[in-house]
């Protein structure tokens, strides 16, 4: 049976009614898996050097939430209808996840202190994060809290290879697995989601949640400041730099890399260069800047400088575009300080990480 260290009685037995009810319908563990609650948080953890499968959940107890009907409170999240398709033993396990977010206070602290919330709330964050990520800018969703709150806990999947659109589920147990950059992708094959043991050096063993988040996209959609993240995406830009011309940043999103050494597209244009996006990442410095630079000096050279003149002016044209970056982030760290809202530390938080890795690749 699964091995429960907790300081919170009643979520202790939640967990392990969903436990015994996995089991009960073919879910399995590493038999050395542990759940820890400490103070509402939740996490697991293996002896260090655990490897193999970690957990094997069948599909049929990944639940289905799309369709669900919520009450509209900010404190506890009250079912009014269970979506439609759901079995009865996903009916069940939906029940005793909603009752354990509600004992570790899940939709409480959403509300209150989630970075999102806080950005939502003041116009003026608003249009400073949507200068950094423009898709953060779109039309807000009319849904419940409950619902926002879900949004960060589930999977999209597709049950059928001919289903359009992907449909959201939470994963008993694995929805415990943190985020880290080196963590385990979720995989679903042979009718079974299956994840691997993955401990990045620790006790803890991680997930990877998908797509390229940096760490200001991890802030805004998970709720905390990420210090696993090695990279960072640029925002989208246009700047002017005398002696380069314009520089054009187009934005990335969260798409994942296309090659390991995600290259942008570059396009030579009559008053500079445009790319399609720009990554720093942390771990492998020399490759954006080389890049940047082999880019700025085919452009400036294409109009006629020298070999030594288009070194210089590229480096400028470097500089620039970390500068615009680290004044954008700046942009949001100082926006950010008059507030006392706990999201507000997060975001100051993230962007100055943010920036960090900026400044140290470019």
């Amino acid at each position: 049976m699964l091995t429960i260290n907790s300081d919170h009685p009643d979520a202790s037995l939640l967990v392990r009614e969903i436990a015994r009810l996995c089991a009960a319908h073919g879910g399995h563990w590493h038999p050395e898996l542990q759940v820890e609650v400490r103070q509402g948080s939740l996490r697991l953890l293996a002896p260090p050097g655990t490897s193999g499968e970690l957990i094997t959940m069948p599909t049929e107890l990944l639940v289905p939430i799309a369709g669900a009907r919520w009450a509209e409170s900010t404190e506890d999240l009250q079912l009014l209808e269970p979506p439609a398709l759901a079995s009865a033993v996903q009916k069940d396990l939906l029940q005793l996840h909603i009752a354990l977010y509600n004992a570790t206070g899940k939709l409480r602290w959403w509300s209150q202190q989630y970075p999102a919330r806080f950005v939502e709330a003041s116009a003026a964050i608003a249009d400073v994060v949507a200068s950094l990520k423009p898709a953060n800018r779109q039309e807000p969703k009319e849904r419940s809290a409950a619902e926002g709150f879900l949004a960060t806990r589930s999977f999209g999947w597709k049950p059928s290879p001919d289903q359009e659109d992907h449909v959201p589920v939470l994963m008993p147990l694995i929805d415990l697995l943190n985020h880290h950059h080196r963590g385990a992708p979720f995989r679903i094959s042979d009718g079974a989601m299956r994840i691997q043991a993955d401990q990045s050096g620790s006790s803890e063993c991680f997930a990877h949640y998908g797509h390229r988040r940096d760490v200001l996209d991890l802030a805004l959609h998970y709720g905390y400041c990420d210090h696993s993240t090695p990279f960072a995406h640029s925002a989208p830009l246009e700047i002017a730099v005398d002696g380069v011309g314009h520089i054009r940043v187009e934005h990335q999103g969260q798409r994942a890399p296309l090659h390991p050494f995600d290259p942008p597209r570059v396009t030579l244009e009559a008053d500079g260069l445009r790319l399609s996006h720009l990554c720093c990442h942390l771990e492998h410095p020399a490759r954006v800047s080389t890049m940047l630079r082999l880019a700025l000096k085919g452009s400036l050279k294409r109009r006629g400088h020298t070999e030594q003149v288009a070194a210089r002016l590229a480096e400028q044209g470097l500089q620039a575009v970390a500068a615009a970056n680290i004044s954008l982030l700046d942009q949001l760290r100082h926006a950010t300080e008059a507030s006392q809202h706990p999201g507000a530390a997060i975001l100051a938080a993230a962007a100055q990480r943010q920036a960090a890795i900026i400044s140290a690749v470019i």
